[in-house]
């Protein structure tokens, strides 16, 4: 008869209470370095995409003179349609957001549009922000021609997670553009 000694389990159980007085994460936990913290500022660029469809003469003029190949409109003769078999459009600029904290509950939010067919004619967006202590939406519409339309807004959300979205359309002199949702979250302190 063979007796077995208590020793390897001795072992194993002063191994475990090592483990856990020294607070190593259980198998399967993810570590603290592996974990994403959300940032104190993060900003996002999203595409315009043009609708094909809201492209007029004048666009399809300005698109030859400039060398726009915008849905076809530098070299489809007037007489014909424009392309549109791209589904949601195709890049006719970029729209950014980005959200920075502040301190004291307070987060900055900014956005920029850049086109890419011609100058910005008229912006409608609409921006909205949320933490734990409520949510907000702000519009914004201006109709000042320029290459570069920009603005922002500060806002009292809190401290912790609060995220931001943007979204809305941007007419340029060769056609309206959507912007393709764009979202932040950062940690406000």
């Amino acid at each position: 008869m063979r007796i077995r000694t208590a020793a390897p389990v001795v072992a194993l159980v002063a191994a475990l209470t090592a483990v856990l007085a020294t607070g190593a994460p259980a198998a399967g936990t993810p570590t603290p370095a592996s974990v994403r913290a959300d940032p104190l500022s993060d900003a996002l660029t999203a595409p315009l995409l043009a609708d094909c469809s809201s492209i007029t003469d004048n666009g399809r003029g300005y698109a030859r003179l400039h060398g726009i190949g915008l849905c076809g409109a530098d070299s489809t003769p007037a007489s014909q349609p424009l392309r549109t078999e791209l589904v949601g459009g195709e890049e006719c600029g970029s729209a950014t957001l980005t959200m920075t904290s502040r301190g004291g509950g307070l987060a900055a939010i900014d956005w920029r549009v850049s086109s890419e067919t011609g100058p910005i004619v008229a912006v409608e967006l609409d921006l909205a922000f949320a933490s734990h202590a409520g949510g907000e939406m702000r519009h914004f519409s201006d109709r000042s021609p320029s290459v570069h339309a920009h603005d922002g807004t500060v806002a009292f959300l809190g401290v912790g997670r609060a995220t931001a979205t943007l979204s809305g359309s941007v007419e340029t002199f060769t056609a309206t553009c959507r912007i393709v949702p764009a979202s932040v979250r950062i940690l406000v302190r």
